[in-house]
């Protein structure tokens, strides 16, 4: 297979793993929040409505929310990918590097949502009123806070993911070379 087949397949395979990947990161923030969902992201997203178990409803915001980063991540760490010497080698390492995504943006989001958690430590509600939208019925603030800390650092890290994902791919063709 040549390098371009393996850009499209690439391509292909980076739109589905990325909306698995919100779909698995909302079952964490669900678990951290459950207020998230169902007095925002549920009413977000066209959800409140659909008669569903709310978890599913939540990995349904999660792949609605997050395939669409599969095209940068899927056309970004395809082209670094056509540094590799052949398709076979591009198509291994830039797998993995798929994974170098997935860690560091997990990663990020729990070190977001572990912010939150400190942030939030002495909530004064007027440090997030006109910033965050907070419903006026949230029973537990710093849960529903810390579930958006940690939603809006796993966009943060995925955008920063691939570039972590690219030196990744560089450090590899390095390697082989020397």
């Amino acid at each position: 297979m040549k390098k371009f087949g393996v850009f499209g397949l690439l391509m292909l395979i980076a739109v589905p793993l990325a909306g698995g990947y919100g779909m698995i990161h909302n079952q964490i923030s669900y678990t951290v929040s459950p207020e998230y969902f169902t007095k925002f992201k549920f009413h977000q997203f066209g959800l409140d409505g659909l008669d569903l178990p709310d978890r599913l409803r939540a990995s349904l915001v999660g792949l609605r929310a997050s395939w669409w980063m599969g095209i940068p991540i899927g056309l970004l760490v395809g082209l670094c990918g056509l540094i590799h010497e052949d398709a076979r080698r591009m198509f291994r390492v830039s797998l993995q590097a798929f994974l170098v995504v997935i860690g560091f943006t997990l990663w990020f989001g729990l070190c977001g949502l572990g912010y939150g958690w400190l942030r939030t430590r002495a909530i004064d509600l007027a440090d997030y009123q006109g910033h965050w939208f907070i419903p006026p019925d949230v029973v537990d603030l710093r849960r529903f806070l810390c579930a958006g800390y940690m939603h809006n650092s796993s966009y943060l890290g995925g955008m920063f993911a691939i570039m972590v994902a690219g030196a990744f791919q560089l450090m590899v063709r390095w390697r082989t070379k020397h």
